[in-house]
């Protein structure tokens, strides 16, 4: 289901009450967000996703201004989206996600960004013919500072309340730090972003109550 159509649901108390997706000011507006970044704020850390043919010329890039003329590839409705273009990057979109990897095949972009924490699961559940041509540029790593939250429908504040309150008690007793190490210690480690140059975005779609400051909530270059 796209992003915008889950997010709908919540808003008019459809069939959807709870969604954990990226933040933006928009998203924040019309909903609820507890604002604890589930995933540590990773999926602002993204490899470059491309076809084999194309990474020669992409080993080339070592700055922002060195994407001038490369494509990029997202969803229509993903805050990545305008992101990328408030940096001045070309991007070219999709309201479905598996049409994504087809248009990165078809030569529609040069690179399809994603996160640290999905690109291994995506290239191994894609596997055929057509996606055994993509591979990962090996030496880049975007960053720009995003937080996936659960968002609520704001008529029902309870809910929101409820789930605030138990991160809140895994964050203090270390529950949440442990399942997070557990689920995605593999992923962190096989991105080797040590070894990658990291080149750092701006989000000018990240509300000012983004709770930067709390560096317990944010995965660092440190923690690897």
């Amino acid at each position: 289901m796209p992003q915008s159509r889950a997010l709908k649901q919540i808003l008019h108390n459809d069939e959807i009450n709870v969604a954990w997706t990226m933040t933006s000011k928009q998203r924040e507006q019309q909903l609820l967000p507890v604002r604890v970044p589930i995933f540590k704020g990773l999926y602002g850390w993204r490899v470059l996703v491309t076809t084999q043919d194309k990474v020669n010329t992409l080993l080339n890039i070592n700055t922002l201004s060195d994407f001038k003329s490369i494509h990029f590839i997202q969803g229509h409705d993903w805050p990545d989206t305008q992101i990328l273009q408030d940096n001045g990057l070309t991007v070219s979109t999709s309201i479905e996600y598996s049409s994504l990897f087809n248009m990165l095949i078809k030569g529609r972009g040069d690179v399809f960004p994603r996160s640290v924490l999905e690109v291994e699961t995506e290239l191994n559940t894609f596997k055929d013919e057509a996606v055994a041509n993509l591979t990962i540029v090996p030496h880049l790593l975007l960053q720009y500072p995003s937080a996936i939250y659960f968002f609520f429908s704001k008529e029902k504040p309870e809910i929101a309340q409820a789930v605030e309150k138990g991160l809140a008690i895994m964050r203090k007793n270390g529950e949440f730090d442990r399942l997070f190490k557990a689920y995605h210690r593999s992923a962190i480690e096989h991105a080797d972003i040590k070894n990658k140059i990291i080149i750092k975005l701006k989000n000018n779609q990240l509300p000012a109550l983004t709770p930067l400051n709390d560096a317990s909530l944010w995965f660092s270059e440190k923690d690897i």
